[in-house]
């Protein structure tokens, strides 16, 4: 009887609480109770004592005094609504007298006396049997999913009539059916789906199975038909099973798919044939040693050819089989391998054996073969005999370290030999000779006279040298001679020219003549360098040094431009974020009234520990790697802040012009990193003039004229720098949009005694004049010059005659004060710039 109506029928709403059947109560199959108001316990029957093993009179207490910690609230809270008149029905954990908790199910309903609720009715029933039961259910049922999701296995039941019962999923599929489909055969369906040579053999299985019941199960292995594959090897178990309270007995089933595990075996056995037919006729040396039983256990049939049936003569050695075969010199490098295998390292060992007075060489690969515990207790090798490989190593060798066409010790050979000397020998000097003339010959002549020339040049050498000197070649027609014992002065300067002498040779080959023209670079062990690599680089800068038939000796000081050069490569990687880049700004001025119309930023370089480094020096260097384009764009938005702080200044700003070098142009899109940081500065495009030079034109480079086409477009003006100086061609001013022409400071410097540069400059004036363009005369620095430029017309100029380049703060100083118009503006500017 549900919990609810059990307890609704003990008590009709108003009926008084002492009228309540005790009988009823005191027999009924569940625990009952009474709580007053306060929710104590006033009555009980029997069943609730039973139920938490404490004394009537021990359970005569509030109910809270029994209900788990955590429940408390909530049980209250259902208290409280029974107390308004409502039924509650739920779960409470309550402690049992022997301290663990019972999950109850507990229904509470009002008693009502006179009209008034006076206390509450409680019916409880242990739901813990059933939950422990169903969790153990629910454990079994997921235990059988899981073995039913096992890839080959399903599971079955049958009536003792042969009926399917239920079954797994997977079954129906051992079949090649659906399980609906499945459903439909009867048991004499599914007894014909089994292989006919077997049917009879499993009839007689069941038969087995229905009169001896006792066993636990019995196994068959049978064949199934498969709807799509045909028959299917299956691996079968199965046993009578019959339940408590269940009519009939059931035969269950477990079946297994064995057509994967038995095509598996057909393919282990096939590769093991192969491995077989492999062994016998492979002419591979493969072998196994058995180390704990020291003795080879397997090998192929190349073993024996690689060894000449050495095997049987050797393998019962103790330890190393080889031991006895290997060339003395070659033994601790094969115990080192025996060692390493043992630490479980694959190795690779090279080494001779002697067999009959010939010597083969032998690559073994071993790899280590460990037990179940770990320890190494064989190794499998492959071997190969590779003497005709080593022959073949030492003709390459001989190739690849002497000159093809002198027969000299090459480059490499030379370091090897230097490195030998410098462990024999406590001083030694490097003569780098060059003739300095094969690259022509090659050019003019063809490389065949130039083969020719070498061998000339090397024997020549070569009969003008001591026994007692090393002779090798560099490149072309540069050598190398190592002296022992040589590193005096005087000594050295004899050497130097007595080989000079040989420029006064004559050498001929076929029909041509050459005077040679000989240059000698000198290092010294230990004083200049101490390795085969720097005493070669010494003598090789020395060389650098060394002027047509003369001699250089190396010095320390030859290091210090290299090392500056090297220095600054690798800080100006850091010098824009250090903030050591900085502009100045060269003015450039009306050449009447001294008024500054424009300015150019140069960008500047003070270096920690070089100094102020000229822009000529790093500049290049930047361009080596993509450090120009980050340099490039620092200049663009230094100048584009700066003019901002002009304008917020209230300053009279004028247009300034940056260099641009081609790379950057042709990098990215320069035009729109231009726009980009003149709106984010507010600056007008009117205010920024692009510089680039003459001779960058000449890249002639289709995105160069792109980008400078679009600058043009977006209002940015074009100059080009140092016009003269370069290859200058008109059709360039006619291709790209230039807006100024700036005259190269050389015709500035002979402007007043040099009438052809009197030509040239008054002849592109009237150029720009024609071709509605802008000019700026850079490099002025007289009056003479300036009176010159003025009388052709020239209205801009640029030089130290009026100012040098100036820092920012210095620039700024001269902005208000220069736009009077007055010539004396000219004299004070000149003044106060250069004063």
């Amino acid at each position: 009887m549900p919990l609810k109506k059990g307890l609704q029928a003990l008590l009709k709403r108003g009926q008084d609480v002492s009228v309540i059947d005790e009988h009823f109560v005191e027999n009924h199959p569940d625990a009952i109770y009474t709580l007053d108001l306060l929710g104590r316990v006033t009555r009980l029957n029997d069943k609730t004592s039973l139920l938490l093993g404490y004394t009537r009179q021990d359970l005569m207490n509030h109910f809270k005094h029994f209900v788990h910690p955590d429940d408390q609230d909530s049980t209250v809270d259902h208290f409280q609504q029974v107390m308004q008149g409502k039924s509650e029905t739920y779960t409470a954990r309550i402690r049992h007298s022997k301290g663990q908790y019972l999950e109850l199910m507990i229904v509470n309903i009002p008693i009502f006396a006179n009209g008034l609720i006076v206390g509450a009715y409680g019916i409880a029933r242990d739901l813990t049997t059933s939950r422990l039961m169903k969790q153990q259910m629910d454990s079994i049922q997921f235990d059988q999913q899981l073995v039913e999701t096992l890839p080959g296995i399903a599971l079955a039941a049958f009536s003792e009539e042969g009926h399917l019962v239920r079954s797994s999923e997977s079954f129906a599929e051992l079949f090649g059916l659906q399980p609906e489909q499945l459903k439909t055969l009867s048991n004499q369906d599914l007894l014909q789906r089994i292989h006919p040579a077997d049917q009879q053999e499993f009839r007689e299985y069941l038969e087995l199975l229905k009169t001896n019941r006792c066993l636990s199960s019995l196994d068959i292995e049978t064949r199934l038909l498969h709807r799509q594959h045909g028959y299917q090897d299956v691996f079968c178990r199965c046993a009578f099973h019959q339940a408590e309270h269940q009519p009939q007995a059931e035969l269950t089933c477990v079946l297994y798919n064995l057509s994967e595990h038995k095509s598996l075996d057909k393919q282990l056995h096939a590769e093991k044939e192969k491995f077989l037919s492999f062994q016998q006729v492979s002419t591979s040396a493969i072998y196994r040693y058995d180390i704990t039983q020291h003795k080879i256990d397997f090998h192929t049939r190349g073993f024996e050819n690689i060894f000449d049936g050495l095997l049987h003569r050797h393998e019962q050695v103790d330890g190393i089989w080889e031991k006895g075969l290997i060339l003395a010199e070659d033994q601790p490098k094969v115990e080192a391998s025996y060692e390493r295998i043992l630490a479980h390292h694959e190795t690779e060992v090279s080494y001779r054996i002697q067999h009959d007075g010939a010597i083969h060489w032998i690559l073994e690969n071993r790899t280590p073969i460990s037990n179940p515990s770990g320890a190494v207790f064989a190794f499998q090798s492959v071997i190969q005999d590779i003497t005709q490989l080593k022959q073949q190593e030492e003709k390459i060798f001989q190739l690849a370290m002497h000159d093809r066409v002198t027969g000299l010790p090459n480059r490499t050979l030379v370091l090897e030999q230097m490195a030998q000397w410098i462990a024999t020998y406590s001083t030694f000097s490097v003569l780098t000779v060059s003739y300095n003339t094969l690259q022509d010959i090659n050019h003019d002549f063809g490389y065949s006279i130039g083969d020719k020339w070498l061998s000339k040049t090397a024997t020549q050498l070569l009969y003008h040298l001591p026994t007692a000197s090393y002779f090798g070649h560099l490149y072309g027609d540069e050598y190398i001679i190592l002296f022992p014992n040589v590193v005096a002065e005087c000594s050295i300067n004899k050497i130097c020219e007595e080989l000079l002498e040989l420029s006064k040779q004559k050498i001929i080959i076929d029909s041509y003549e050459w005077y040679p023209s000989i240059a000698i670079g000198v290092s010294r062990f230990p004083e200049d360098a101490d390795s085969a690599e720097e005493l070669v680089k010494a003598a090789s800068i020395a060389l650098g040094r060394a002027r047509a038939n003369d001699y250089s000796v190396y010095s320390s000081t030859f290091n210090i431009e290299t090392y500056r050069r090297h220095q600054l490569q690798k800080s100006i990687r850091t010098s824009i974020r250090r903030n050591e880049l900085f502009l100045e700004y060269q003015p450039k001025v009306n050449a009447w009234s001294g008024t500054i119309i424009g300015a150019e930023a140069l960008i500047r370089w003070q270096h920690p520990v070089w100094g102020r480094i000229p822009p000529n020096d790093f500049i290049p260097l930047s361009e080596e790697s993509e450090m120009h384009i980050l340099i490039a764009d620092w200049v663009l938005e230094e100048t584009c802040r700066n003019i901002n702080q002009w304008i917020l200044a209230g300053l009279p700003i004028v247009p300034i012009s940056i260099n641009v070098s081609p790379k950057r142009l042709i990098h990215g899109n320069f035009a729109e990193t231009c726009q980009e940081t003149l709106n984010r500065f507010g600056v007008s495009p009117s205010m920024l003039e692009i510089e680039i030079l003459e001779t960058d034109v000449l890249f002639d480079n289709s995105k160069i004229q792109q980008s400078l086409q679009t600058l043009s477009q977006m209002g940015i003006k074009i100059a080009l720098d140092d016009f003269g100086k370069g290859y200058s061609s008109i059709s360039y001013l006619q291709q790209y949009p230039i807006d100024t022409i700036k005259i190269d400071r050389q015709f500035a410097t002979t402007l007043i005694q040099d009438k052809k540069t009197q030509s040239v400059v008054r002849s592109v004036l009237f150029m720009a004049k024609e071709f509605g363009m802008d000019v700026v005369a850079e490099g002025v620095e007289t009056m003479e010059q300036l009176h010159f430029l003025r009388q052709l017309h020239c209205t801009t100029i640029q030089g130290y005659l009026f100012s040098k380049p100036l820092p920012k703060a210095d620039f700024e100083r001269t902005m208000p004060n220069c736009s009077d118009g007055s010539d004396d503006g000219l004299s004070m500017l000149r003044l106060r710039f250069n004063g």
